[in-house]
């Protein structure tokens, strides 16, 4: 039978709450608008959306799964770890991992979807379908781990049974290369758009606006960097307490590609508000209890427009 632990004995555990339901829900909110705007606008909606959509309830896997094992002990050292929660303890970090996994490369894929929407050139279609493919293969190769990389297959989450594993090494170096494909891919999705908008016929203004706001994804690229620079705790033991930056970081970077692959589509959602509050200002001004009438004299009176425009 297992045993809780209650936050007030897991400070870390404490940590992991208060960065990853604020993000599961501030994504969330970003995600509603984005398919609040389609709605407004009555379109469908096409695979970009429902690969990001599938990218979220990942992402909300990945939370319930880790705080779930917030209260088994992940974030006490290993030895504090009650010994009849290993079991469960073990089967629950794989699964938040997997979900992470998953919820990077959907939300990364819905973004290139969203790009090929908007690309002409035919190199530009190829990039973007390799940068696709980069992503799929590595990523998902990287989930199928968590459940292969031990012989036999169930010591990836009972650790205590005999067998082997691979080493901390290999799996060390191939997250390295995993995260470098997928910031590779972040740096250049967020700058393809800037390519594409340049020839529409737009006004400036706006297309800089849409262009940066496309661009977002570099965020999502930073994050993952400074998620490799965590990965090597992977080598020094004591897995429920050192890993806390790498699953920290491994959540935040799927958030905030969710997030931003749903700032652009909100770009007319931002557009419809402006235009409303631009009709109820003129709808405040023209419909005034007493309309002023201006003289010549009128420019001499505290308070009053000099020269009233028509």
């Amino acid at each position: 039978m297992t045993v809780y632990i209650p936050l007030s004995e897991n400070p870390r555990g404490i940590k992991i709450y208060a960065v990853q339901w604020p993000l599961t829900f501030l994504s969330m909110v970003f995600l509603g608008l984005r398919l609040y705007t389609k709605v407004l606008r009555r379109r469908q909606f096409w695979w970009d959306d429902y690969f990001i959509i599938a990218a979220w309830i990942f992402l909300l896997l990945s939370c319930c799964t880790t705080s779930i094992n917030v209260r088994h002990g992940f974030g006490l050292h290993d030895a504090d770890v009650p010994p009849e929660n290993l079991g469960v303890f073990g089967i629950i970090s794989n699964i938040s991992g997997f979900a992470s996994v998953l919820s990077v490369t959907l939300s990364k894929t819905s973004f290139a979807l969203t790009l090929l929407r908007l690309v002409t050139d035919r190199w530009m279609k190829w990039l973007i379908y390799g940068l696709v493919a980069l992503i799929s293969v590595t990523h998902y190769i990287s989930a199928i781990f968590f459940w292969v990389s031990c012989n036999p297959p169930a010591k990836t989450y009972k650790w205590d049974l005999p067998g082997e594993c691979w080493p901390a090494t290999f799996t060390i170096s191939f997250s390295i290369f995993v995260g470098s494909c997928s910031a590779f891919s972040d740096f250049v999705l967020a700058l393809l758009p800037w390519r594409i908008l340049l020839r529409y016929n737009m006004y400036n203004r706006e297309k800089l606006g849409v262009a940066a706001a496309m661009s977002v994804g570099i965020l999502a690229g930073i994050t993952c960097i400074v998620k490799l620079t965590t990965v090597p705790v992977l080598k020094q033991g004591d897995f429920s307490y050192n890993s806390l930056p790498l699953v920290l970081w491994g959540f935040i970077e799927p958030a905030c590609t969710i997030i931003a692959a749903s700032i652009p589509m909100m770009r007319h959602l931002f557009k419809r508000c402006n235009r409303t509050s631009q009709v109820n200002d003129d709808d405040s001004s023209t419909h005034s209890i007493e309309p002023q009438v201006y003289t010549r004299n009128d420019r001499y009176r505290p308070g009053v427009d000099p020269e009233p425009k028509a």
